[in-house]
């Protein structure tokens, strides 16, 4: 009577202790969207996203003498369509399969260095996400916005402290992104 009760308990707190420690973070930066551009006359674009990163790893730590990769928990060429998609219809764009320009936004480089000591840790995140305008003529214009960010602090770098690097470099990305107007400019010259 009391294996039968001790074991599934056993289990289940087994259980509980891998549900806890996970390897994916919740990568999940702000969006911030530019003002709309009143001069523009329905111009339509088409937007994909691109992941060129040699490894899908946002980090690399060594927790109890194993090297753990973390992941993001969303695939980052669909978020940062996403966020480009969001960002080119707040100016005023609209989306759609076959558009006057085509946008391809690329991760080139996303990845969070992580450092512990006995008693600190560094976290340093590198940003590198290009967007590559093509239009219809025959025109092409690569833009290219990069962050860094880094954070030191006391004890571990437990995976909320990377998650909070990785969103506040990918926020300070997109932020750059809503405040240039180079790839608008591009678009409403050569969308004709």
């Amino acid at each position: 009577m009391l294996k039968k009760i001790i074991f599934p308990v056993l289990a289940l707190f087994m259980l509980a202790g891998c549900a806890t420690s996970t390897n994916t973070l919740d990568v999940s930066p702000k969006i911030v969207l530019p003002s709309q551009d009143p001069t523009l006359q329905g111009i339509t674009i088409s937007i994909n996203g691109a992941d060129q990163r040699q490894d899908q790893a946002l980090a690399k730590v060594n927790r109890d003498g194993q090297l753990i990769s973390l992941t993001p928990s969303r695939d980052l060429r669909f978020l940062l369509q996403e966020s480009l998609e969001k960002q080119m219809t707040a100016r005023g764009y609209m989306v759609g399969a076959d558009g006057a320009v085509d946008l391809q936004i690329v991760v080139n480089k996303l990845y969070a260095d992580v450092q512990e000591g006995n008693l600190r840790y560094n976290i340093t995140t590198k940003a590198d996400i290009s967007i590559i305008a093509t239009a219809k003529n025959g025109s092409k214009q690569v833009k290219n916005y990069r962050s860094t960010y880094n954070v030191q602090g006391a004890l571990s770098a437990t995976n909320a402290k990377i998650t909070n690097a990785v969103n506040t470099t990918l926020g300070d990305v997109i932020s750059d992104m809503a405040a240039d107007t180079s790839i608008s400019d591009f678009i409403k010259a050569n969308a004709r």
